[in-house]
């Protein structure tokens, strides 16, 4: 099964908006984290997180 690519620019704004709203939570300590869950050390390729992220998101109906 092939996902569209629905990403928008308004939604593209909206996850900056998010990780701008609460910059003390939602800012680099968010970053710090995803980025440490997505890139740090693990059994798991890069491309297996993204794609775990990528049907995590889609079975919640997050366009982003």
């Amino acid at each position: 099964m092939r996902l569209p690519a629905v990403e928008t620019p308004a939604q593209r704004l909206d996850v900056l908006n998010t990780l701008h709203y609460r910059p003390e939570l939602f800012g680099r300590p968010y970053s710090d984290v995803m980025e440490l869950a997505m890139r740090g050390p693990s059994p798991w390729t890069a491309g297996e997180r993204e794609l775990f992220a990528a049907f995590v998101s889609a079975q919640n109906q997050c366009p982003f």
